[in-house]
């Protein structure tokens, strides 16, 4: 059996943490290891890990949930003997063959596309604090089409929840260093399949994503109020320049001409004119997921 390492990232999780481990260790796959490290609590997460049947990295200073999940990465690469990684939030619960269909669509693109990056990701069903369903699908609540996971558009706009994330070992060394800019691992991992590898998508919600009130990002109320604040807002994709720089300058040597014009257009857009800005994202189908998102990055920008 593929053996599949599971990256758990842990700070003062002790109210939804016991639930999260149970539904992994209920998991119809079984041959997986978790590997977690504690960002630091101060509450009794520490006591609720030991015990589980999982390997705790020996570490307690606080580096945030990014840096910590590159640590846990880093460290499975160098030390466990795994070709798939799977990253975990303490605070969802999985659905019990989340592990085995999410292996079963990485098993197909392997099938079609060896030795090349590959990632697979999952859709989610939206809960509160108690488990009850807010939204059957996370993906059609926020209006994000998962097949529109072009180079050019997720450039533009995430489409992958990392808790969903399945990588191979292939896309996992490749995506390596996480350099400090990127947005968000899932984010940058995404960025890297479509360029380098292939993206698959399992459509249907294997997970339990629990929405409280200590998300670090969670799912929006896609309403009026939340679509007028969103378009108007003053904030433009200054975040997403950084990261299209970070990448350009990682991966310039792998890069074919084309996607190097285009980045190097992207990362200097904040100084074109009114016009060259929007030719730009004309020119290179630079768009987000969405009419009213569209017209908000054109008036922005």
């Amino acid at each position: 059996m593929l053996k599949i390492n599971i990256l758990l990232s842990t700070y003062n999780g002790e109210r939804y943490l016991k639930e999260q481990l149970d539904s992994l260790f209920s998991q119809t796959y079984k041959n997986f290891k978790i590997i977690v490290r504690d960002d630091g609590s101060n509450d009794r997460t520490m006591d609720i890990l030991k015990h589980y049947d999982i390997e705790l990295l020996d570490s307690h200073e606080n580096i945030g949930v990014e840096k910590s999940f590159l640590t846990l990465l880093e460290y499975a690469l160098k030390y466990i003997d795994s070709g798939y990684f799977m990253f975990c939030d303490q605070d969802d619960v999985w659905e019990k063959d989340k592990v085995e269909k999410t292996l079963q669509k990485m098993c197909e693109l392997e099938s079609k596309h060896e030795d090349m990056p590959l990632l697979v990701h999952t859709d989610l069903k939206v809960v509160d604090e108690k488990l009850q369903l807010i939204h059957n699908s996370f993906l059609k609540n926020e209006h994000i089409n998962p097949q529109l996971n072009s180079f050019n558009r997720l450039l533009m706009q995430n489409t992958i929840t990392g808790c969903t994330m399945m990588i191979n070992r292939r896309l996992a060394e490749l995506s390596l260093p996480l350099s400090n800019g990127i947005i968000m691992h899932d984010w940058w991992m995404g960025l890297v399949a479509s360029k380098f590898g292939k993206i698959g998508f399992v459509n249907n919600p294997l997970i339990l994503y629990r929405q409280h009130a200590n998300n670090s990002i969670g799912a929006k109320n896609f309403t009026l109020e939340y679509v007028l604040n969103k378009v108007f807002e003053k904030e433009i994709i200054s975040k997403n320049i950084i990261q299209a720089n970070i990448f350009l300058n990682q991966y310039r040597n792998r890069l074919d001409k084309r996607t190097i014009i285009m980045l190097e257009e992207v990362t200097g857009i904040e100084n074109k004119s009114f016009l060259r800005k929007r030719i730009i994202l004309l020119k290179y189908g630079l768009f987000k997921h969405g009419f009213i998102r569209n017209i908000g990055l054109f008036i922005k920008l």
